[in-house]
């Protein structure tokens, strides 16, 4: 066999600078785990997913491997992803076998399924399982530390209904009006909500306060009509939204139809970041200050204040479809962002107001703030509500 890893291997590993010393001579690693030793299941009912080692050359005779659940390795990955993960419930998942062979003139052994019931994992909730590389026997291999072990990070897949706004209907919250609103004055915010688009034209307005702090599609101004802007959002002293300095943030590639996305803005009292799919696209440091999100940026004349698929009184209207919208007064991190996309809990520290869209009305047509701090989204004009949605997309 050969004597050293591969170079792209070896170089990778440097970039990456997972080891305090490089690996030299042939090795064995749980493949997929390179880049990333984070491995994302996506259990939707009985799911199931197949796990290999891999060889850093051909096995000049046969490899026999031992991997195994190494749940000790859980408080580490959740230190170095700042996620609060938990293993699966017992009963929730199997492993067909403990035991891998990679035959020789191969350098890819045969897999271990993991398989999971999505009825016994709860929404919402992170969850995580180390699998390691415990023992290797032939073939004169040593075991690549920074990629012994996987975490197969298990994400529940749901149905939802969502709210279809077709360009004509959207949803107020006039609980967010006036000077006790909750949202006055935010030294920390996130602002986040899933949407699927069906058609672009001109300025498609998706939550927040027009010419103050919202997201919208297109700009009028000759960018693309499907291009996500968080416009002139107003952080400053300043009460009023018009005399606070103004930021804003692209995403860099237009979207799809068709598809569903998760975006967000993050606010920690001196950074504003937004966020695409779980994925930071930019961040600005600030002079500091508020956010609010009580009203437009001419509120008095507009009577305009935080609004969902519309701005500018009932008009900019957003084709599309919305789920999971939230505003907290706390700064989220990214992975808090990524592992809440699909739901959580209503009673999370900081969560002002959370909109699911699930298609569950109360008695008066409006959609439940689920924190049960009574912000309903109250509706406007013509809204669907569309089944068989799934989460995570």
């Amino acid at each position: 066999m050969k004597k050293y890893l591969f170079f792209a291997l070896t170089i990778l590993l440097g970039l990456t600078g997972c080891k305090d010393t490089p690996d030299f001579g042939d090795a064995v690693f749980v493949t997929g785990t390179l880049s990333s030793a984070n491995i994302r299941f996506l259990v939707d009912g009985q799911s199931s997913m197949a796990l290999t080692v891999s060889s850093s050359a051909k096995a000049t005779s046969n490899v026999d491997i031992t991997i195994s659940a190494d749940p000790g390795k859980l408080a580490s990955y959740n230190a170095t992803t700042g996620r609060q993960a938990i293993l699966p419930p017992e009963g929730s998942y199997s492993l067909s076998s403990d035991k891998v062979t990679i035959e020789a003139g191969k350098a890819q052994s045969s897999s271990v399924e993991i398989t999971a019931d999505a009825d016994k994992l709860q929404e919402g909730q992170a969850y995580c399982l180390p699998v390691s590389i415990t023992k290797v026997s032939g073939g004169d291999l040593d075991v690549l530390e920074a990629s012994r072990t996987a975490y197969i990070v298990f994400s529940k897949v749901i149905n939802i209904k969502a709210a279809d706004l077709n360009k004509s209907g959207s949803f107020d919250i006039p609980g967010f009006a006036g000077e006790a609103s909750p949202v006055r004055a935010l030294s920390s915010m996130t602002l986040e909500m899933k949407i699927k688009p069906e058609s672009f034209g001109g300025i498609s307005s998706l939550v927040g306060c027009e010419e103050n702090f919202l997201f919208r599609f297109g700009d009028g101004a000759g960018n693309p009509d499907n291009k996500l802007q968080l416009a002139k959002a107003s952080i400053g002293t300043p009460t009023h939204p018009d005399k606070k300095d103004h930021y804003e943030a692209w995403a860099d590639d237009p979207f799809d139809t068709g598809r569903w996305h998760h975006f967000a803005a993050v606010y920690d009292g001196t950074y504003l970041r937004t966020y695409l799919d779980g994925v930071q696209i930019q961040s600005v440091e600030t002079k500091g200050g508020t956010i609010n999100l009580s009203m437009a940026y001419d509120g008095h004349s507009w009577d305009d204040t935080f609004a969902i698929g519309r701005s500018v009184g009932h008009q900019r209207l957003f084709d599309g479809l919305v789920s999971e919208c939230r505003v907290w007064n706390v700064a989220r991190t990214q992975a808090q962002l990524q592992d809440g996309i699909c739901y959580v809990d209503p009673k999370s520290e900081g969560l002002i107001a959370y909109w699911r869209f699930n298609g569950q009305l109360q008695d008066d047509g409006t959609v439940l703030d689920e924190t049960g701090h009574g912000y309903n989204a109250h509706p406007w004009g013509n809204i669907q509500w569309v089944d068989n949605q799934k989460c995570p997309f």
